[in-house]
């Protein structure tokens, strides 16, 4: 394929970064010990001298000893700081990869596509130049400021990616049990394709030691079904490299039986593929997804479903040590050509078909997915396997799902999302939990109807929850509220559901809440912090908790495209940029009108909230803090983990209330009076960046990788300076 091929959506000109003299300078510092410098300069178009030189000038230390973590570890985070900054062409450079895997990533690295806004920045060629006098002078007072903010970091550091070196060690004292599911993500896997061998293993021994130590007794990997078997065809370029994957899973499938650990795929089949794709039966193909331009597959067509369950029959063959499957029908994945329309609730901005299956017209969603499960199934029966299949009820509709649950073969599992559904009103706005929530306990009425439906008509169910984060705070590990975690599994007990999914791809860190599976809130704080002290971190817990509760919550707005993952590392815009807010690991920027689902909540009360929200967090960490001055020397390293993650939780959370009242500020022509939320957020930056130099574990999720890092901190206080020196002083 040709770069001409990869997307670019509406294609608006990038964001200029006027806080650098040059824009040269932006590539150089947001790519600085992530990438070698002599790759900085084939992409600029210098010499690897003047890349060292230039970065010197700006205040820059050099340590290349991450460079391999960030391209193999770390590529998200480097996509997602140069999708403003460089075109297609300089980005490929950078991190020396063809069309076709930035073409892979974009579509199948969990939807990065649809998490970056669905459009490519119009980039200009970036290139080294000599810098002006005047450019001197400026990049001199950056110098300043970059030594300025190393000054005031821990003298104890982590390097990014340590937490890898960390994980392991934890005492098993018996395997973990087999009867109730407690299944997980891997805290350090890549997303994108982990079955290659040249792939970060997604669950070394030390991971499944603690894990197996924590009670969890199954662990999930993303698959898609024609890079493991060639069910579409022998020669279809997509299936190469099917062996080495089935070789790797199988590897990773028997490692952690040692553990009593169950290794489950998830699968969104039949994955849809992109147009210019050639299949050797192209009567299976459906309508494009205009964004993405992949097609989706027509289950009607003659022998598609066949070959389907052909392949899952294959696989299972290939490697029956694997626990299961669990499946999404429904979801930003293409498929089946009626997957597009998520539910009455959410409109996903990838929806547009090019038209309508003519087949599948004739048929219910209901139908469709029955159809699929089915095909599905067979293969597992007809491999002789002893394998779990559950059905992920992600987007499924009240309009069809008790059509749906009744045509589904009785040995399917029901798993639905147990917060979907729960309600909380917050200065008289009701909102509605549709994901992924910690702040608001569950289950939702929605989750438990569902759940009667599915032990009606004969099948298992599962709850799928967050236990350890959620996308409310996808950069930090564990948030610390043990006690709101512990209501929700209570409440899920009471009504007789145990079997639970305690992680998407976020909140898989071996411990923390994790532990509230077989111990109370109160009984781990006593045994980390010693009888006295333990029940103060208790009560601590428990003013966290109510603090995040008023977290606003609508749908999935807030969640997805809030700064609430990325924090302080969103920059402050002073004049509005009109770019639409990216999903979860995408670039907030100013769009606060998303941010608050489309105004449900409106632009005074999510400020007046999130303000609520740090406020009485911030109190609490006041509390914890002085706790920690009285502490024994043996609950010391304790008390740091948990302060790494208290404190990160604060400065995002406040980070998020600055950045809106500083739009709503801007937006009502008082640009003058943010002077005191700039110079807030530039501390939060500073804060949060000595919080993550200490804990690698900061700021890093699996799926999105590192939501930010010292690039991204140090340059929004560089920003923020930028500002207050020309804006304000202008005023």
């Amino acid at each position: 394929m040709n770069i001409s091929d990869l997307p670019v959506g509406d294609f608006p000109a990038a964001l200029p970064t006027p806080h650098f003299p040059a824009r040269f300078q932006a590539v150089i510092w947001r790519n600085w010990n992530r990438i070698h410098p002599a790759r900085l300069a084939e992409v600029l178009e210098t010499t690897e001298d003047k890349i060292v030189a230039a970065a010197k000038l700006m205040g820059l230390t050099r340590d290349d000893s991450d460079l391999a973590n960030f391209l193999e570890r770390g590529y998200l985070t480097t996509i997602r700081f140069n999708w403003q900054l460089l075109n297609y062409e300089q980005l490929l450079k950078l991190l020396d990869w063809t069309p076709e895997r930035m073409e892979f990533t974009l579509l199948e690295d969990d939807f990065l596509y649809v998490k970056l806004s669905l459009f490519k920045p119009k980039c200009e060629k970036v290139v080294y130049r000599e810098l002006s006098d005047k450019e001197k002078a400026a990049t001199a007072v950056i110098a300043e400021e970059a030594t300025q903010i190393d000054a005031q970091l821990p003298k104890i550091k982590e390097a990014p990616f340590s937490f890898l070196d960390k994980i392991g060690g934890k005492k098993i004292d018996q395997l973990p049990e087999q009867e109730k599911l407690r299944m997980i993500f891997s805290y350090s896997a890549v997303y994108g394709d982990s079955l290659l061998p040249e792939s970060p293993d997604p669950y070394p021994e030390k991971l499944l030691n603690d894990y197996a130590a924590s009670g969890v007794n199954a662990v999930w990997l993303p698959a898609i079904l024609y890079q493991l078997v060639p069910y579409l065809g022998e020669d279809m370029p997509l299936s190469t490299r099917c062996e080495e994957r089935i070789a790797k899973l199988k590897v990773i499938a028997s490692r952690a039986k040692k553990y009593g650990i169950s290794v489950f795929l998830y699968l969104n089949e039949p994955r849809g593929i992109p147009a210019r794709i050639k299949l050797k039966n192209e009567s299976w193909r459906g309508p494009m997804q205009i964004a993405t331009t992949s097609r989706s597959f027509c289950p009607w067509a003659e022998g598609m479903l066949d070959n389907l369950s052909s392949g899952i029959e294959q696989l299972c063959r290939a490697v029956p040590e694997l626990g299961g499957f669990f499946t999404i029908t429904q979801s930003e994945n293409l498929t089946h050509c009626l997957s597009r329309e998520l539910n009455d609730s959410y409109e996903s901005p990838s929806s547009e078909m090019d038209g309508q299956c003519p087949a599948c017209a004739k048929h219910s969603k209901a139908e469709n997915i029955a159809a699929i499960m089915t095909a599905i199934n067979n293969g597992i029966v007809n491999s002789g396997a002893k394998m779990r299949l559950i059905s992920y009820t992600w987007a499924w509709s009240k309009q069809w799902d008790k059509e749906l649950l009744e045509k589904l073969p009785k040995n399917v599992e029901i798993m639905s999302v147990s917060e979907t559904g729960v309600k909380s009103v917050l200065h008289g706005i009701t909102g509605s939990v549709n994901d992924y929530a910690i702040s608001k306990v569950g289950p939702g009425e929605q989750a438990k109807r569902m759940w009667q439906l599915a032990k009606a008509t004969g099948h298992r169910v599962v709850a799928k929850i967050q236990a350890n984060t959620s996308w409310e705070m996808g950069g930090v590990p564990a948030i610390p509220v043990p006690t709101l975690v512990e209501e929700h599994l209570k409440n899920l007990r009471s009504i007789g559901v145990d079997d639970f999914m305690l992680s998407w791809t976020h909140g898989g860190y071996p411990g923390d809440n994790l532990e509230l599976l077989d111990h109370s809130a109160r009984e781990l704080a006593e045994r980390d912090f010693g009888a006295d002290s333990g029940e103060k971190v208790f009560e601590v817990f428990k003013e966290f908790g109510e603090a995040f509760r008023k977290i606003p919550f609508n749908d999935i707005y807030q969640i997805y495209y809030s700064p609430q993952n990325i924090g302080p590392a969103n920059l402050l815009y002073p004049e509005k940029t009109g770019l639409a807010a990216g999903m979860v690991c995408g670039l907030p920027y100013d769009d606060l009108k998303t941010w608050s689902g489309n105004w449900h909540y409106p632009a005074e009360v999510m400020e007046r909230l999130f303000s609520e929200v740090s406020s009485g967090w911030g109190a609490a960490l006041e509390k914890l803090r002085k706790i920690g001055e009285t502490l024994a020397p043996e609950y010391q390293n304790n008390f740091n983990e948990l302060w790494s993650r208290a404190e990160a939780t604060f400065c995002i959370l406040r980070s998020t209330y600055c950045q809106i009242a500083f739009i709503n500020l801007r937006d009502a022509g008082k640009l003058a009076e943010t002077i005191n939320l700039v110079d807030e957020e530039a501390n939060l930056a500073q804060r949060l960046l000595n919080c993550q130099t200490t804990d690698s574990r900061i700021g890093f999720e699996a799926a999105n990788q590192y939501y930010f890092g010292a690039n991204e901190l140090k340059e929004k206080i560089i920003a923020c300076n930028y500002l207050k020196r020309t804006i304000f002083a202008a005023k």
